[in-house]
This record gives structure tokens, C-alpha cells and sequence, in this order.
């Protein structure tokens, strides 16, 4: 149930006041706001030229402006002789006149008026009536707001827009229920919703819901069903938007409005019992009236049944068991200030919903006219800019998921070739640092003298393969170029040709290799490979380079005994 808030109570210092006592407080305010005034004006007339007047016999110079044009110089005269042709010169406007100064007398009166006026606006802020309520929405949650005196049901409307995020359409309503006389009543726009919840008592179970309800402005939507009732019904499906503009037009814009002409039978409980009679009742625009048993439906004859000057329209609901109504369509006129069984509460009930949707609408239409219908182009106009707002919205999403979507895509693409490329496109992996094979035949003396320019580069590419880490999966080598020869795997000594043009002296006598050089030089080898440190490997080299070049002396003199 909805706890209802009393408003904010004004400060106990102004409820002990009387009403004598407040007016004569506001009284003093204003005469003391008027003697203010009285001083600053005389003061203005009298007082100001004082501080700025001059003796006649010490004349002054004018004070300088900061509009005032700068002192000539050499510079700016040529610049104002080249330029003079070209552009003119623009007016300078008047110099401001110079602020008033206020003697301290002037600033102590505006203060003091300020000092009133700010109390004024704080009393009256104070009078201001405010709620704290609860909206409970079809889902079964609640919204707090406040609302005050000022808001009409429009702007709480809004508001909830706002908290909910909802589709904004003019269905959407605030309706008013009362769980002791089981009735319901949907809140108008122009509605001030302050003061019909200020009837409601402290002990009330009274809720506030937040719905969507077709029947709000129906009559707007099709204007036919409801002032043309008694034609056929496929006849009206059938009307165009033009004639319903123009069936509107006729009804709300002309000088009077134009109460739907409705009449029927319909059940009216008796007072104070649970027992139902008919009637013919006839709808008018003062109120609605029924025709006397015996009587005639010339306006002399009818009755007037009630009036919509101080009376609002609600839907019962249940009263067929409440009230053993004949049936559940029902509807009832009370005054807002009734919250509780009463005589003065009228109940009539009608054969089926529809000609209770038709009764309802119609005497709304009666009791506030072009109102209605102004409440009706409002929503409209709201619910329109509230959906460009919303497709502005959708439209700037797809655009954004669909950037994103690309980009995506173009992401992937870069990477396809990283995950799914072809094998034969990618360079071969390096091959592993092993040790070098043996020693090939000497090449002829023309072709050492070309691999000694190769020495500095086997020698700089050798050493790294044996202590470089291997190169990681995702960025390969370039692969190596076929087209150099490889690098010889040893320093041959340089040929004699190199030094004169004669023939080659003959080799000296190879020594008597020993037996156990070789194998020394094997586990020499196979040190330098495997140390971690390169520092070992030239001291190593020393050794073997006497076998080495024995076998090259060895391998020369079998070729030439061979040729």
C-alpha cells in the first residue's frame, strides 16, 4: 500500500502566527522595501554628483580612455599612409560612462533590500506544498518522486519518462486507485496532481500506478466510433485520417465544443442499498440527465441527475459481488473529497464495456473540452520527438557495431596469414650450429686468392651460431642467398704467386707427422663447440693449424705426382 507523505510543514515559528500577524509582518516588509527604494532614488538625484564635482579654477586634463587611439610614432605612420587606401579607418564607439560610485550609506540599503527580498522568496517557497509519492509500475516495481503544488500531471509524466526509459507514446497515464470503494481513475495532463492527492487520508490505501491505457485518447485516434456510434461499424473501420482531421475539427475547434450525443438505458444503485434500477439517462454538456417514468425526452421534461462542475469520473471494478451490480461494467461520479462510502456518490452501470468506454469518454469530453484535446497534441508532440531522439540513437549504434564489425574482420585478415598461412611460403629455419666437415681439396692458387676476401665474414658469421640462442617461432630469418659460395672452413696460407710473378718455389719437406696429433686435435675440436664462452676457441685453434697445413702440403704434393 502507498504510504502517503504529508506536505512540507512550514517552520512552528509562522503556524503559532495569526492571521493578522502575518499580514501585518508582510506589511512592514513591503513599507520597509519602499523606504529603500525612497532613499536610493533621492540619494541617485541629489547625493552622486558631489564626489565627481570639479573646482572651477584647476582645470584637468580629460582622463585618458582605453578607447582612445595610441601617440603617432614613425612606424605607425607609414603603416596608417599605406594602409589608408585600402581600408577605412572604423568608428570607435563612445567610451563607457564610468560606474557610479556608491557611498557606504547606498551599499548598506541594497544590502538590507537584498537581505528582505531573499526572505520574501523563502517565505514563499515556504508555502509551496510538496508530496514525496510512490509510483508503482506494472511490473510490480515503485519510483519515489516528489511533486509540489506547481507540477501538473504532465510533468510527473516526464519525469517517469525519464526514470523508465519507456517508449514515451500517449497511452501512457497515471491512474488513481481506491481499494474501499474499489474505483479507478486515470489523472489527466493538465491535471495539478497535489491537490487531489491532498484529499487522501493518513490511514488511506490509495496507489498510484504507471500504465498504458488505451482508452486515454481514443477519441482522438478514431474520432468516428464515438460520435458517429449509432452508424455500422464497418462503415466507420473504413474512414479515412482525413475525415477523422476534419470530424475533429468540427467538434473541439469551433466556438463551442460538441458533447458526443449519447443516450441509453443504463442501472442505477439506489441509495444505500445493493439493489439496481434502470434508467434512461441522455448526455449533455452541464451533466447528465435521465427521462421520469411517464415522461417524454424533450428538454422540458428531463431530470437532471448530476453535474460535472465538482465531480470526476472513475471505473469500478468488481461490483458485480461487491455491490451485486448486474454486471462488471460500472462507473461511478463522486467528488475528489470523498474517499469513503457516502450518499452522495453515484453509481450506474452499463451493459457491456463498450458503452461504458463510450459514457466515460463522453463525459471527460463534457466536463473539460478543448482541453482534452490540447493534452492530446502535447503527447503527441512529446512522443514524436522522444522517437526521433530514440532512432537517432538506434541509428548511431548500428553505425558504431557495424564499424566494429569491420574492424574485426580486418584484424582477422591480418592475422590469417600468421595462423593459417602456406608452408612453402614462410624461409626455411636456420640450420643448427654443427661442426665444420672435413677439409675439401685445395683449390687452385687463383681461386685462394679470392676466398681469402671471404675470411672476415666466415669468421664473424661462425662464431655466433655457436652461442646465439636460437631465433624465436614468430619472426624468421630472411632466407639465405643461394648465389655466394660458402665460406672456406680454413685459412690457407697465402700462395707464393701472390708476392712475385715466378713460378711457385717448390714445398718444403713435410715434417714426420706424429701419431698422436690427430687424435689430440678431435677432442680439441669437439672443446671449442661445446664451451659456453668463445674466449677458449682461438686458443684451441693454435695447435691445429700445423696439422692443417701439413695435410694441405701432403694433399699438394700427391696431386702434383699424380698430374
Amino acid at each position: 500500500p502507498l504510504t502517503h507523505s504529508s506536505p512540507f510543514d512550514p517552520p512552528e515559528s509562522l503556524n503559532e502566527l495569526e492571521d493578522h500577524d502575518l499580514d501585518a509582518l508582510m506589511a512592514d516588509l513591503v513599507a520597509e522595501i519602499n523606504d529603500v527604494e525612497e532613499s536610493m532614488t533621492i540619494t541617485g538625484k541629489g547625493g552622486t554628483a558631489k564626489p565627481h564635482a570639479e573646482p572651477a579654477g584647476l582645470p584637468f586634463p580629460p582622463p585618458p580612455s582605453r578607447h582612445s587611439a595610441p601617440q603617432p610614432t614613425p612606424l605607425n605612420v607609414v603603416q596608417n599612409s599605406l594602409g589608408a587606401a585600402k581600408v577605412p579607418s572604423p568608428e570607435l564607439p563612445p567610451p563607457p560612462e564610468p560606474p557610479k560610485q556608491l557611498l557606504p550609506e547606498d551599499i548598506e540599503a541594497q544590502a538590507k533590500a537584498d537581505k528582505i527580498k531573499l526572505a520574501l522568496e523563502k517565505l514563499k517557497e515556504a508555502k509551496v506544498k510538496k508530496l514525496v509519492i510512490k509510483v508503482i509500475m506494472n511490473d510490480g516495481s515503485s519510483k519515489t518522486l516528489m511533486v509540489d503544488e506547481r507540477q501538473i500531471v504532465r510533468d510527473v509524466l516526464d519525469n517517469m519518462f525519464e526514470k523508465t526509459h519507456c517508449d514515451c507514446n500517449v497511452d501512457w497515464c497515471l491512474i488513481e486507485t481506491n481499494p474501499e470503494l474499489n474505483i479507478e481513475r486515470g489523472f489527466e495532463d493538465h491535471e495539478n496532481l497535489v491537490e487531489p492527492l491532498s484529499a487522501w487520508t493518513r490511514d488511506s490505501e490509495n496507489q498510484i500506478y504507471f500504465l498504458e491505457r488505451i482508452d486515454k485518447y481514443a477519441i482522438f485516434k478514431n474520432p468516428q466510433n464515438f460520435y458517429l456510434w449509432k452508424k455500422d461499424k464497418k462503415s466507420l473501420q473504413d474512414m479515412k485520417d482525413k475525415d477523422k482531421e476534419l470530424l475533429l475539427q468540427e467538434n473541439f475547434c469551433g466556438s463551442s465544443i460538441i458533447v458526443p450525443d449519447l443516450e441509453g438505458v443504463l442501472h442505477l444503485k439506489e441509495d444505500g442499498k445493493k439493489s439496481w434500477k434502470q434508467r434512461y439517462f441522455l448526455l449533455r454538456a452541464s451533466g447528465i440527465y435521465y427521462v421520469p417514468k411517464g415522461k417524454t425526452k424533450t428538454s422540458r421534461d428531463l431530470v437532471c441527475f448530476v453535474q460535472f462542475d465538482n465531480v470526476n469520473v472513475y471505473y469500478g471494478k468488481e461490483f458485480k459481488s461487491k455491490y451485486k451490480a448486474p454486471t462488471d461494467f460500472c462507473f461511478v461520479l463522486k467528488h475528489p473529497q470523498i474517499q469513503k462510502e457516502s450518499q452522495y456518490i453515484k453509481y450506474l452501470c452499463c451493459d457491456d464495456a463498450w458503452t461504458m468506454t463510450l459514457w466515460v469518454t463522453g463525459i471527460r469530453i463534457a466536463k473539460y473540452g478543448v482541453t482534452l484535446y490540447d493534452n492530446y497534441k502535447t503527447a503527441v508532440a512529446k512522443a514524436a520527438l522522444s522517437s526521433f531522439f530514440t532512432n537517432r540513437t538506434v541509428t548511431a549504434t548500428a553505425v558504431s557495431s557495424k564499424a566494429s564489425a569491420g574492424c574485426k574482420l580486418m584484424y582477422v585478415s591480418y592475422d590469417f596469414p600468421k595462423d593459417h598461412g602456406d608452408p612453402f611460403t614462410l624461409p626455411p629455419p636456420p640450420p643448427d650450429p654443427t661442426l665444420p666437415p672435413p677439409p675439401p681439396p685445395p683449390p687452385p692458387p687463383s681461386a685462394a686468392k679470392k676466398d681469402v676476401v671471404f675470411q672476415p665474414k666466415a669468421a664473424a658469421s661462425s662464431e655466433p651460431l655457436n652461442f646465439l640462442p636460437p631465433p624465436p617461432s614468430d619472426f624468421l630469418p630472411p632466407p639465405p642467398d643461394n648465389l655466394l659460395e660458402p665460406p672456406p672452413d680454413f685459412l690457407p696460407p697465402p700462395p707464393p704467386a701472390a708476392t712475385g710473378g715466378g713460378p711457385p718455389p717448390p714445398p718444403p719437406p713435410p715434417p714426420p707427422p706424429p701419431m698422436a696429433a690427430n687424435p689430440a686435435s678431435a677432442p680439441t675440436l669437439k672443446k671449442v663447440s661445446a664451451a659456453p664462452t668463445p674466449r677458449p676457441a682461438p686458443a684451441a685453434a693454435a695447435p691445429s693449424g700445423g696439422d692443417l697445413m701439413s695435410e694441405l702440403m701432403v694433399a699438394m704434393q700427391k696431386k702434383r705426382r699424380a698430374q
